[in-house]
């Protein structure tokens, strides 16, 4: 007789728990996903296979959504779920508990700070509840009267969950308080609001409205149109133009109106369709993200209103249908959906206002870089990507076979670009780097845009003195390119005071020490740790500014540094850390005597023969020399003020994300 095997004893379980059967089987297709779930289930509370409450069942699917988020490491899962086991984490809570681990690290977890942020304890009284639901009600009073038990409740609890007093309420407790207000408003439901007939017969109605429309047609008039962008529309009130793109957001608004919010990439503009224009049949097919042709009159609002955007509105004459967006296209947009499943659907998740006012900043923010460098008399240079040598670590290398020779993706530019200071000096490079570093922090990426610079005949007092003026400058020419876009996404954006602070790496783990932010096994800094991400964060936020923190062991940077001719221990390097990200740009004086990099290359192990072009600089002709390379993501996060790197990249690569 064959040995049990874990799927037979899990079908039980899974079926005990009220899995639905589709899922149980597609589980125990998974044998990882099946022993996760197992492991789980059991930190919960859950074994056997008897028949177990709803309220079990209730958790159980919580432990499932658990153990399929795939960006959590084992030690955050197992965490959430001792609280899932003791109700301390709820439905509703479960996504912040999820979204505390892409930010915080689970080796050293703080379990203070996680209650704090999942709203663990939080009672939000039902007069709280009932106050913010009057208030709504009161904005909708109209509409609920008019269109009673027809009106979408579903919208008015999505505008609930948005309001940020009633973050840690729970969905049924808001849901019957609802419903208890709105029949208190509009009474029991009446024969009409329940009669079928009422409703088929609505329906046929609105079949008629739809031959109706199929016999009216639209004329185009004979007017003459500009074609504009409406990144230009300011400079074409009262003109007649043709504005062309994506129906961002439309409602019904009264006296048979329409208000569409249209952008074409370049801007937004409230559009006003009235009349017979909405009498055809392609009207019917305005969704969100349908494409259009608009033509019309650029005008300012009636007196007492406003318009949104650029504060004008189209008045349209005449439109055209261009493609069509089924409706369904605002449930992929649902911002409850699993992280996995939005960057699944990255490529619809762009289509955001947030995220396109990210992208403008981030083309001013590199526009930025460049007008900086070409004002200091720096040279754009234009490195490899595949190399045969490493810059940083070799474990953290994407190895390849490139034509039967071993290969890697490009850690950094820097080494060429050291190569080009004979030629053209100053130097500086944007260019995509990799990292084969597993680390899934609110920071890290496998793919990034690495901007890099090199300057010669430098000390180290001169490398900090250029890191503080590129910094400055930069942030100071993105907030005067576009003032409104940064008072959208960053308002409190501001050139950063000079000088910076400074920390040297000994005072800084001392600082750490005395403030309780420990090592990375849990005890205090010694010379010679790495102070990882987690305190360095908490001691950049406690300073509240950038900071240099420079001069770190030998051992903890690569092997192309220089020494401090102080103290030999030292390397002179810095990092410069910014609040709210942590490290954004790493930077050193290079070893510019043969001799010293010779006796580098054999303290790190590494063969000095593949680098014979980069050794050959320290015998042609070698000067003092130093540079940096600066995150341009973590750069643009700190720009957004957001709180996660992949929240300002097109399609983010990091561990188990390679698509779409």
């Amino acid at each position: 007789m064959s040995e049990p095997t874990i799927e037979d004893s899990a079908k039980p379980l899974f079926v005990a728990v009220g899995f639905e059967p589709r899922k149980v089987e597609d589980t125990l297709k998974n044998s990882q996903l099946t022993s996760t779930l197992i492991a789980l289930l059991k930190i919960a509370g859950f074994s056997g296979s008897e028949e177990r409450s709803a309220s079990d069942k209730v958790k159980a699917n919580l432990i499932y959504t658990l153990a399929t988020s795939k960006q959590l490491e084992p030690a955050a899962r197992d965490f959430i779920a001792s609280y899932i086991a003791t109700d301390k984490i709820k439905t509703h809570q479960l996504k912040y508990a999820i979204d505390f681990f892409k930010k915080n690290s689970s080796t050293q977890i703080d379990a203070a700070l996680f209650e704090k942020e999942t709203g663990v304890g939080v009672t939000v009284s039902d007069q709280d509840v009932s106050a913010a639901i009057d208030e709504l009600i009161k904005e909708n009073k109209q509409q609920l009267e008019e269109k009673r038990y027809k009106f979408p409740v579903g919208s008015l609890i999505g505008k609930l969950q948005k309001d940020e007093k009633l973050k840690w309420a729970e969905p049924k407790q808001v849901k019957d308080l609802l419903d208890a207000k709105i029949e208190q408003l509009l009474g029991p439901k009446t024969d009409e609001d329940l009669n079928t007939a009422t409703k088929e017969k609505k329906e046929t109605k609105t079949e008629e409205t739809k031959k109706d429309k199929q016999t009216v047609v639209l004329t185009k008039p004979d007017t003459p149109f500009a074609k504009i962008f409406l990144r230009n529309i300011e400079a074409y009130v009262g003109q007649n133009v043709q504005v062309s793109g994506w129906v961002h957001n439309y409602r019904e608004g009264a006296k048979g109106l329409m208000f569409v919010d249209l952008r074409d990439g370049t801007g937004f503009v409230q559009c006003v369709i009235s009349g017979k224009l909405l009498q055809v049949a392609a009207a019917e097919e305005i969704h969100r993200d349908t494409t259009v042709h608009l033509y019309g009159t650029v005008t300012k609002p009636p007196e007492g209103k406003v318009a949104k955007w650029s504060g004008l509105e189209l008045q349209v004459s005449y439109w055209e249908l261009v493609g069509k967006c089924p409706v369904e296209f605002n449930e992929i947009l649902n911002d409850s959906a699993n992280p996995d499943v939005l960057f699944d659907q990255r490529h619809i998740a762009l289509r955001g206002e947030k995220f396109a006012a990210y992208m403008k900043l981030r083309s001013h923010m590199v526009n930025a870089f460049q007008e900086f460098y070409a004002d200091r008399g720096f040279t754009q240079a234009f490195p490899p990507t595949f190399v045969q040598t490493q810059a940083e670590g070799g474990s953290e290398l994407f190895a390849l076979d490139y034509f039967g020779e071993q290969a890697y993706l490009t850690q950094s530019s820097q080494l060429y670009l050291e190569t080009m200071l004979p030629v053209i000096g100053n130097c500086y490079c944007i260019a995509q780097s990799y990292r084969a570093e597993k680390s899934r922090t609110r920071r890290h990426l496998s793919e990034y845009s690495h901007l890099e610079g090199e300057l010669t005949f430098i000390n180290f007092e001169d490398l900090l003195n250029h890191l503080e003026d590129l910094i400055c400058d930069v942030i100071d020419r993105v907030i005067k390119k576009d003032p409104a876009l940064i008072q959208f996404v960053n308002p409190g954006l501001k050139v950063p005071k000079r000088p910076f602070k400074r920390i040297a790496y000994v005072d800084a783990i001392k600082y750490c020490n005395d403030h309780g932010y420990l090592n990375k096994a849990g005890q205090p800094f010694v010379f010679g740790d790495d102070i990882q991400e987690a305190s360095e964060r908490k001691m950049t936020d406690d300073f509240g500014e950038i900071c240099f923190l420079h001069r770190f062991p030998i051992e903890l940077k690569a092997f192309y540094m220089s020494k401090c001719k102080d103290d030999l221990r030292l390397s002179e390097s810095v990092d410069v850390l910014v609040p709210g990200v942590g490290e954004v740009v790493g930077g050193s004086m290079r070893i510019h005597d043969y001799d010293e990099l010779m006796a580098a290359y054999k303290r790190e192990g590494l063969d000095p023969a593949p680098y014979y072009w980069y050794t050959d600089q320290r015998k042609y002709g070698t000067t003092p020399h130093g540079g940096y390379g600066l995150g341009v993501e973590r750069f643009l996060t700190y720009i957004c003020n957001d709180d996660h790197i992949r929240n300002v990249c097109t399609y983010p690569r990091y561990v188990g994300r390679c698509a779409p």
